[in-house]
């Protein structure tokens, strides 16, 4: 009968190689555990290195966009800083330029520009006399995050604003030039009327008014009637801009006869004077006499005082024919007076040589003046 001890060590024997297999199992998968652990701990470094290099990059873009912001707000600074006093002075220019400039446009384009640089600057502080770039409380790139525009638009805004402010200051000085040369003009004449008021008058003086001695003749002369307000022939000044009743005397010349009572000269413009003299010439051939002349050139200031005088019936000041040296009035006397030989002569002759009695002053015109005659070439 066989032994059982040899079946006992093969089941024995089997049953080992079942635990050793197991046991060996068992220590793959231990291992296969630690495995995945260290690499778990090895993503996690990584991507703990990774965080913290991200968050230095981070911190270094902050740093670098606070430096560029600071540099920015310094250069603002220096932006404004440098436009304070322009604009302190285009301001002072703006307002002493006020009336004493001859074109305002000039002035327009200064606001325009003030206006244009005021508006990149900060809004000062309550109780700044002027803006700066830390004006409004804050630091300065509080400023400049405020600040609409570049340092560069600011500078170039300013630099427009400066040559503004230097047309007007020219335009200022021209305007006062004039000014000055103008007040030296009318001393001038104020000085030359004080003399002549001195001198003792030529043909007689106040308070008569009557005409000359070459004025008229015996046959048309009458004495002066010294009625109403007295105006006499103005004098032209050496200056004048060629306007109604400021022609400057190079444009004029004076009749040879009819002085009046005062010493003054009758004034025309040149070519008007010598149409004349030549009508005076067939004139005296005629009545063996001067034409009488009572008044010729009216300066602007004198038109102004005649029509206060008389109203409506003056010409509006700048608009006379006296005043551009065209015009004369003989006297008022009977003799000159419509449907006398003297006027209708003048009537019908006075056209040969440029001299015509317009419609509005003929009898029945709108404006009836016997002793009014214009130059029309």
């Amino acid at each position: 009968m066989p032994s059982r001890f040899p079946r006992v060590t093969r089941r024995a024997v089997a049953l080992g190689a079942a635990v050793a297999v197991g046991l060996s199992a068992g220590g793959l998968v231990a291992v296969q555990v630690r495995a995945v652990q260290a690499q778990e701990a090895r993503d996690e470094a990584t991507a703990a290195a990774e965080a913290e290099a991200a968050e230095r990059e981070l911190r270094a873009q902050e740093e670098a966009q606070a430096e560029a912001a600071e540099a920015l707000a310094q250069e603002w600074t220096a932006a404004v800083e440098e436009a304070t006093p322009h604009l302190t002075a285009a301001d002072a220019t703006l307002a002493d330029s006020l009336g004493r400039v001859a074109d305002e446009s000039v002035r327009d384009a200064l606001g325009a520009a003030i206006d244009a640089v005021r508006t990149m600057l900060p809004e000062p502080a309550e109780g700044s006399a002027a803006p700066t770039a830390t004006s409004t409380g804050g630091s300065a790139t509080d400023a400049a995050d405020l600040a609409p525009s570049s340092p560069e638009d600011l500078r170039d805004a300013v630099a427009a604003m400066t040559a503004a402010t230097a047309a007007v200051t020219a335009a200022q000085l021209a305007w006062q030039a004039e000014q000055d040369a103008l007040a030296a003009q009318q001393e001038a004449a104020r000085q030359e009327a004080a003399r002549r008021e001195a001198q003792e008058p030529a043909l007689g003086g106040p308070p008569s008014t009557g005409a000359g001695p070459d004025c008229g003749g015996p046959g048309s002369y009458e004495p002066p009637k010294n009625e109403g307000p007295t105006f006499y022939t103005s004098t032209p000044g050496t200056g004048g801009d060629g306007s109604n009743g400021r022609i400057p005397a190079s444009q004029m010349t004076p009749l040879g006869w009819c002085t009046d009572s005062q010493g003054n000269q009758q004034w025309l413009r040149s070519d008007a004077a010598a149409a004349l003299t030549r009508l005076n010439e067939a004139f005296r051939a005629e009545f063996s006499e001067n034409i009488a002349v009572d008044l010729s050139y009216r300066s602007y200031e004198d038109q102004v005082e005649m029509r206060e005088a008389y109203g409506s019936v003056a010409a509006r000041p700048g608009t006379s024919n006296h005043g551009t040296g065209t015009a004369i009035d003989t006297w008022e006397w009977a003799a000159y007076s419509f449907g006398s030989a003297r006027y209708e002569w003048l009537v019908t002759h006075g056209p040969e040589h440029g001299w015509v009695a317009p419609d509005w002053a003929r009898q029945g015109g709108s404006n009836p003046e016997y002793w009014h005659f214009e130059f029309v070439g």
